[in-house]
């Protein structure tokens, strides 16, 4: 006799690989729920274990009457879990009744394996319901796991963590920092408190704070300014997320401060008015600019402007979603000149639609990010998400239209003040404007 244990993610998925590894008469034991993985019992992931077990050939073969007691797997439903009760079409349960009837069924002892029941002569088995009854309702019985779940993880949530830590991991999720990303930040802190224990909420504070700094502190630059062989900066990104008033702070930062000859070159002839809102900003600096339609016209206006020390080029906003518009600016940006290539990106998009556009960049010479718009939101997790998932290089963060004042080098200390709520030494909020400088 072969007995095998299978673990998997579903019931069916369980079910299928008993198959593969015991052949299709293979019998059932036992089968139950159990949780795996996880941190400190936090973030565990439900699984299903069936146990089972073949008559190896050479054994004698079951007569015909435990053949009908022993149900075979080639005779169950490959979609439902064998041994269950046969339930009601459409089974209800009282939401307050559903956490005590959860932690019944998940925080049990294990089962000791049985031997298998015999299935009373006359009952309908489960594989002659419909197949859509079936699809039903195990999609009944997983989104009433789900909801049970989200109520037992608050609760732990509570009971578990630290004092403080919390309440601090709600901040962070109310900010907009992704599951993923605080299961890694709560691994963190508790490792880190198995070498100094403590229960004091102003340490565990300081020690979530520190694991953020560091985090942030990896994808900022080395040095916050322009390098002296830069000779283009490029500066790519969505439609309405500040890309010209960003080119024009920088290139005001230059100008007036850096003593830099600098020139500008649009390529946004499609966008009405932004050809004359960049001639506007040339004009106050008393820069050159140059009008390009297309990537063939480029190496023209950089010869033209070989004499001076910095070129911003300003290109058109488009949905970089689609591979055809990635295609079309790479062209601009895969040119010879010692070059800086920016994407912008507005704080108050969602993450979702940033992730997207962040992925399908990474294909392309873009590594270094403005993210604008800082101003005009409450949430700030998107910065530490990015930091989180992608090797881009935090530049700089923009908090308003004021030209140059708005616009400054991200600093960790900033990051963190916001995610946090910390307020600073001088008694100022965590409002865009009082804690950003200008450069």
């Amino acid at each position: 006799m072969k007995t095998k244990k299978i673990v998997a993610e579903s019931m069916p998925l369980a079910l299928r690989m008993v198959r593969q590894e015991l052949g299709d008469n293979a019998i059932i034991v036992n089968t139950r729920a159990v949780k795996k993985g996880g941190v400190f019992g936090l973030f565990a992931k439900q699984k299903y274990e069936v146990t089972a077990y073949s008559m190896d050939r050479g054994e004698p073969a079951a007569s015909h009457a435990n053949k009908d007691i022993y149900p075979s797997i080639k005779q169950q439903s490959p979609d439902m879990a064998p041994e269950q009760p046969l339930m009601a079409e459409e089974p209800r349960i009282l939401p307050k009744k559903a956490e005590m009837q959860y932690k019944a069924f998940s925080n049990s002892a294990p089962e000791k394996e049985s031997a298998p029941v015999q299935i009373v002569q006359g009952k309908k088995s489960l594989s002659a319901q419909p197949k859509e009854n079936e699809d039903k309702l195990l999609e009944e019985l997983q989104d009433m796991r789900k909801m049970m779940m989200a109520m037992l993880m608050d609760r732990k949530n509570e009971t578990t963590l630290p004092p403080g830590l919390s309440e601090l991991i709600t901040r962070l999720k109310k900010q907009g920092v992704e599951e993923e990303v605080i299961e890694h930040l709560v691994s963190m802190v508790l490792k880190k408190l198995e070498a100094v224990p403590t229960s004091d909420p102003a340490v565990i504070k300081q020690v979530l704070t520190s694991i953020i700094l560091d985090m942030i502190e990896k994808r900022i630059p080395q040095s916050n300014t322009i390098g002296l062989e830069t000779r283009m900066i490029n500066v790519v990104g969505p439609t309405g997320v500040g890309k010209t008033t960003s080119i024009a702070k920088l290139a005001t930062e230059q100008v007036l401060r850096q003593k830099r000859r600098v020139a500008m070159i649009t390529t946004d002839v499609y966008r009405i008015g932004a050809v004359e809102q960049l001639k506007t900003y040339a004009g106050i600096l008393n820069v050159p600019i140059e009008v390009v339609r297309s990537a063939d016209e480029l190496g023209a206006a950089l010869e033209k402007l070989n004499h001076y020390d910095l070129v911003y080029m300003d290109t058109t906003g488009r949905n970089y979603m689609e591979l055809v518009n990635r295609e079309a600016i790479n062209q601009f940006l895969n040119h010879p000149s010692e070059s800086e290539n920016y994407l912008v990106l507005s704080l108050t998009t969602k993450y979702e639609d940033m992730d997207v556009i962040l992925a399908e960049f990474m294909e392309s010479p873009v590594n270094k990010l403005i993210l604008t718009k800082a101003d005009e939101t409450t949430s700030y997790g998107s910065i530490l998400n990015i930091a989180f998932k992608y090797p881009y290089q935090l530049a700089y963060i923009a908090n308003g239209q004021s030209v140059p004042e708005d616009i400054t080098a991200i600093n960790a200390e900033m990051v963190a003040c916001y995610l946090l709520g910390e307020e600073r030494e001088n008694g100022s909020s965590t409002k865009s404007k009082r804690i950003y400088g200008s450069i």
